[in-house]
């Protein structure tokens, strides 16, 4: 085993450590280090459709052109694109494509991996019917975002959402039928809050928005407004043939992070608790929690 090689096993064992953004970091590192390249772009090929997963360059040049490709299954490939300024650098790094080629058969390999591990890793936390993100992702992720609003001092808004008379959906028509509901208002949802806010299926007919760096409950109960209003305007198709529409309602349920509770479980419990009351009440309706009108509520 010659230096060289060493080079390779030792930097593949770095990439198996990390995740996929910081492993193509990592090839482009040793790459310009090795190789002299400066400027580099990674893409998977899968079926014939291209997914950038790493650009290092200097914005809108027209480059010279060396490319590398590896299959890695009978759909994939991954494909480097090493980009010159000038053709007297293209040069140089066509002349070192062996040398190139000999490091990156073994770290495309570990990049795939890198990938495939990613790509499962974002479907366990993804609601297959909604595509909204699921329970595994409150579960461990959202904790993160009360150490950040504390650092920060900004409010949480957690508003859980659920489907007015669910049940007799599934009960009068099926449940796929079910699915274009939990699927429109999964829809509607993203439609009516910030890129920055989160949505997440927690059950069967309930979602839980969380609204970041709200200023007061005066902003949640707003979107909330809005949550219901845009949603009430919505039309699900029961019958392509008949053209038969079926329109349905929420109610939301509002806790505010820290003024209602210092924990994720409690947190959550309370806006249980308030979506709760508001569906005591009647449809399209909102509830705020807070601690004296609770204390009033019959669960029984």
């Amino acid at each position: 085993m010659n230096l060289s090689f060493e080079t390779i096993i030792k930097e593949n064992e770095k990439l198996k450590l990390t995740d996929l953004e910081k492993s193509s970091l990592n090839v482009y590192e040793y790459l310009k280090l090795h190789h002299h390249i400066n400027f580099l772009v990674i893409d998977i090929k899968k079926n014939n459709l291209l997914e950038n997963i790493f650009t290092y360059d200097d914005g809108d040049f027209d480059y010279f052109t060396n490319t590398l490709s590896f299959q890695q299954n009978r759909n994939t490939d991954i494909i480097f694109k090493f980009l010159s300024k000038d053709e007297k650098e293209y040069e140089i790094i066509k002349n070192d494509l062996a040398n190139i080629n000999m490091s990156l058969q073994i770290f495309s390999q570990s990049l795939f991996n890198k990938y495939m591990e990613k790509i499962l890793n974002e479907i366990s936390l993804i609601d297959q019917v909604t595509g909204s993100y699921n329970r595994s992702y409150l579960d461990n992720y959202v904790s993160n975002l009360l150490s950040l609003s504390n650092r920060e001092q900004k409010k949480i808004a957690f508003i859980k959402v659920g489907i007015d008379q669910f049940k007799a959906v599934i009960d009068e028509f099926d449940y796929e039928v079910g699915d274009k509901v939990l699927k429109t208002l999964a829809s509607s949802l993203k439609d009516s809050v910030r890129e920055s806010d989160i949505i997440i299926k927690i059950s069967s007919d309930e979602f839980l928005v969380i609204l970041l760096n709200i200023i007061n409950e005066n902003n949640a109960i707003i979107i909330s407004e809005k949550l219901i209003n845009n949603f009430s305007k919505q039309k699900v198709v029961v019958n392509e043939n008949t053209n038969q529409t079926l329109m349905k309602t929420i109610c939301s349920g509002i806790s505010i992070y820290p003024d209602n509770a210092s924990s994720i479980d409690e947190i959550i419990k309370k806006s249980d608790i308030a979506l709760y009351e508001a569906r005591n009440r009647g449809r399209n309706q909102i509830f705020l929690f807070n601690e004296e009108d609770t204390n009033k509520i019959d669960f029984f």
